[in-house]
Parts: C-alpha cells; structure tokens; sequence
C-alpha cells in the first residue's frame, strides 16, 4: 500500500489520493510495488528484501542513485497469551528529490504536530525517522518497566509460574531491543561519519548528534533493564518457591491438626457413638462430643506450633 507525504511549513502532512509527494511509504509492499521499486527506481532487490525482514541489522549502503538506509524500529506490540514487544525493519531510500519508506506493516513513521521544525530536506525527512524510532523505543522502555514492576509486586504473592512466563518474555524482549538499538547506535555513527557525502546540513547534523545522544541513551535504559531482569529472576523464582512451600506448610499443619479427629470418629463411628450414648440425650451427647474434638484439634495445634517454634530458635 502505497502513501505519499509533503512537508508543509515543516510538519508531514498526508498528500491528496493520486499525488505524489516529497515522501513515499509503501507499507507491505504487492508483487507489483516490489517490481516497480526495483526495475524502475533502481532499489536493489536484497536490499529490498533486507527492508521487510525483522532480523536485518541496521546499515546504509550507497548506490548509483540513492542512498539506502536499513533501521530498526519498534514493532506492533502483541497481546495474546502474553505481550510481547517486537523489533521490525524499515528501509529509506533516499534520491535527489524523494525519499522512498518501505516498512512491514501500517505503523506511524512521524510524530504529527510535535516532531521539532528540523530536517525539511530528503536527508532531513531521514533523521525524522530515526528521532521518531528513538523516541518509540523510549516510550516502549518505559511500559516495560511498568510491566516488570507489576510482575514484580505479584510475584511477591504469587505460586504459580505466570508471572516468570511473562517476566522471561519482556527479557526476550529485551534481548531483541537491546541488539535494535546497539545496531541503531552503529548506523547513527556512520551517518555522521559520512554527512557530507550523504548531503546533510550545518543544522542536520546538529539534529544528528541529537538524535545518537537520545538513541544511546535508549541503549543504556535497554541494557539497564536487561540486567535487572536478568539478575532478579533467580531471586524470583526463589521466592514463587518459598510462597508455595509456606502454603504447603499450612496445609501440613491442617492435616496433622485433623489427623487425631479423623482417627477417632472413624474408630467410634457414628452407630457406636450412639450406642454408647444411648442413655444420653442425644443433643448434650453429640455437644459434647464435638467439644472434646475441638479441645484435641486444639491442643494438636499447640503442640506443632510449640515444635515449630523450638525449631525455628534452634536455627
């Protein structure tokens, strides 16, 4: 699917339908788009196919007429049975009076009406690009550290293992944003490295400089995370353990404070009980009755708490 941009008073606007504009996105790309890209603008086809594949590294490459940029971004977030957080590429190919976006799927590429009043060339359009990958990959880092410290709070009570599947998935996830924005990280410097071949300007490059201190910036949140998740998730699982042998632990105790009460009525039954009690009104016989279950109940419980508690100070 094919959506052409302007830059209007420095902002992207979306052309009228049927005309063309400073900026091209196709979005998931038909049979016939990819022909036209490669037969007759030039686009090579691995280079192509690199653009629509999640796990190309970032690169730039430079052909006869146009630079060919490779970038990481984040993807469409997932939820199903658990969310996950996805990396997808983005290619930017840019010409001398275009610059064509090819992406996997229909994502936002610009923040409309906050993206700073920089870069209103083709090379300006790229570093928008990345400042808008930047910037997601921030907002994304910052949800997972809310997920990680709500996963954190039920684990404190938790006993079952949902709460490490999702843990270990945002450390998966973190994994793939961690290699995104290191990669990033490696483009940013090649690009600046490379300005005055690529056409950037006084004030592009400034944004560029800005662009790497954010990006490096999401490159150490990301490794940050990745370690805390990493380091605490033994800690973790130690304590879904320790929460479920203490449950285990009171229902030892249930047992062994029912196991007497059990023994007895099963011994007496209740057509010997009344036999016995056959003199007795039946009302004060089964009274007291139950009294005396309860008073064994009790000191049954005294006693395992006694021996529990001599343990604990022996310790």
């Amino acid at each position: 699917m094919l959506r052409c941009y302007d830059l209007v008073d420095g902002r992207v606007q979306m052309c009228p339908e049927g005309q063309s504009g400073l900026i091209q996105v196709y979005s998931d790309p038909s049979e016939e788009e990819k022909n036209y890209l490669v037969n007759d603008c030039g686009i090579d086809s691995h280079t192509l196919a690199s653009a629509l594949d999640e796990d190309e590294i970032s690169r730039v490459e430079y052909e006869a007429n146009h630079v060919a940029v490779i970038m990481k971004r984040p993807g469409n977030v997932q939820v199903q049975s658990r969310m996950a957080f996805r990396v997808s590429s983005v290619g930017a190919f840019l010409f001398r009076d275009r610059i064509i976006v090819i992406q996997t799927d229909v994502m936002p590429l610009f923040e409309h009406g906050k993206m700073p009043l920089r870069g209103n060339s083709v090379q300006g359009v790229l570093l928008r690009l990345l400042h808008h990958a930047t910037h997601h990959f921030l907002q994304h880092l910052r949800i997972i550290r809310n997920i990680s410290d709500e996963i954190e709070n039920k684990i404190e009570y938790a006993v079952t293992n949902k709460s490490l599947v999702n843990m270990f998935a945002l450390m998966k996830c973190l994994t793939y944003y961690e290699s995104a924005t290191s990669a990033n990280q490696v483009l940013l410097r090649r690009l600046r490295n490379d300005a005055g071949r690529i056409g950037f300007d006084q004030e592009e490059i400034d944004f560029l400089e800005d662009i790497t201190v954010e990006n490096q910036q999401c490159d150490n949140l990301t490794n940050i995370y990745t370690g805390i998740l990493t380091g605490m998730s033994d800690a973790r699982v130690s304590i879904v353990s320790n929460n479920l042998a203490v449950i285990m632990k009171y229902l030892a105790i249930i047992n062994i404070v029912f196991l007497p009460l059990t023994v007895i009525t099963g011994l007496g039954g209740m057509s010997e009980f009344s036999m016995m009690t056959s003199g007795i009104w039946w009302p004060h016989a089964y009274s007291a009755l139950v009294l005396v279950l309860v008073l064994i109940g009790y000191v049954t419980y005294l006693l395992v708490r006694k021996i529990g508690t001599n343990n604990s100070a022996k310790r």
